[in-house]
């Protein structure tokens, strides 16, 4: 598996270089792995493929949720493709999520979805199939797919430039603390299992007057990234902010202020994945000196006699 993982050619979203550890470590030792769900072309002897196939979770994050299927990963080494195996794979895999109650299948997930190669795919997590990769649409419309989430993932070289600076920021600066915690406070089971094993932190803006939070996110390390993109890079995630609390400038002031410290700490890249949907979450990291780098794609089936 992990020679085909190096040699399937799965886009800038996937990482390379890293060992048989880190796939035990981000795979097979997760609490919900079941090898029945994990799928392998041969041509004799030599694996030539495989489609990894699990479970979205429950709607309060607390288990798995057997409806609502999900295709975790699939990749076929490049001399085999457009011989059918791909197509084969997937409807063993929908065979297997049926058996187990599924009643709809999300090929890649999604952001909250994918259970599996959390730190190896898509950068912050497997968000979706990488569509600079592959003609996943294509491939999966023939297999009765619709389209279903697109995220788009921005990054931003914090060696190459400058934070924006305006009177609102600057107010805003001086009228806040930054709170840092390595320890995360009531975080879901499914958090803790996709994440628990990389390094995280967690950011608060705290009003120096009334000492409310005001902002809050976390960063996830992405170190399995660096032998493949040279630098130390992290993703930033869960950037929040109260309602009363809104249309105050305090998510960008949050983002900013990761963005120093990281700076400060020798990381160059940061990265975050937003909703293709969210005109807001686009606009806060685009202000934010954040650009677009790629798009992960997911899409949906409803399988039969469910």
């Amino acid at each position: 598996m992990l020679q085909l993982w190096h040699s399937c050619n799965l886009g800038p979203s996937a990482a390379e270089g890293f060992s048989t550890d880190i796939l035990e470590l981000f795979t097979f030792s997760l609490p919900f792995f079941d090898r029945k769900g994990l799928i392998l072309a041969f041509d004799d002897e030599k694996p030539v493929g495989f489609v990894h196939a699990g479970f979205a979770p429950t709607a309060d994050l607390s288990g798995l949720d057997y409806r609502q299927g999900t295709l975790a990963a699939l990749m076929v080494l490049p001399a085999y493709r457009r011989k059918g195996i791909g197509s084969q794979l997937v409807r063993l895999a929908e065979q297997y999520l049926a058996e187990k109650g599924a009643a709809v299948v999300e090929a890649g997930g999604g952001r909250e979805k994918n259970g599996f190669y959390v730190g190896m795919y898509g950068g912050l997590q497997p968000s979706g199939f990488s569509e600079s990769s592959a003609a996943w649409d294509t491939f999966f419309s023939r297999l009765g797919y619709s389209p279903g989430s697109r995220t788009i993932v921005v990054r931003r070289d914090l060696f190459k430039s400058r934070d924006p600076v305006n009177a609102r920021l600057i107010r805003n600066r001086r009228q806040v603390n930054l709170v840092i915690t390595d320890r995360p406070s009531g975080q879901p089971w499914w958090w803790f299992v996709r994440f628990g094993h990389l390094d995280s932190l967690r950011f608060e803006l705290e009003e120096r007057a009334s000492r409310k939070i005001v902002a809050s996110g976390q960063i996830i390390g992405m170190d399995v990234f660096i032998p493949k993109w040279g630098v130390r890079s992290v993703g930033i995630r869960d950037v929040f902010v109260p309602e009363s609390e809104r249309r105050h400038g305090y998510a960008l002031a949050l983002v900013l202020e990761i963005c120093r410290r990281l700076r400060d700490e020798a990381v160059q890249l940061i990265e975050a994945h937003v909703d293709a949907e969210s005109q807001g979450g686009l606009d806060l990291f685009t202000s934010a000196n954040f650009e677009p780098v790629e798009h992960l794609l997911t899409f949906r089936r409803t399988l039969s006699g469910s």
